[in-house]
């Protein structure tokens, strides 16, 4: 995806219940803002302004929680 970093979850540890790795709630963030990343792009590229928008705010959310440190 344009824009984006990871192409997929960083390997946390082990899966549980078959729903993927698990990660640390700093990697998940992490994880979460790239992938955000590149949908702002497509929203913005595609003249969706408001979508664009709420993208921008869950990014800074998930920016914000990533360099928080529990």
């Amino acid at each position: 995806m344009a824009g984006s970093r990871a192409a997929r979850p960083p390997a946390g540890g082990g899966r549980s219940s078959g729903e993927g790795p698990e990660l640390t709630r700093q990697e998940a963030a992490e994880y979460i803002a790239s992938l955000l990343e590149g949908l702002k792009l497509i929203a913005h590229n595609a003249q969706l302004s408001f979508l664009a928008y709420l993208i921008t705010v869950a990014l800074e959310e998930a920016q914000a929680e990533k360099s928080n440190r529990d």
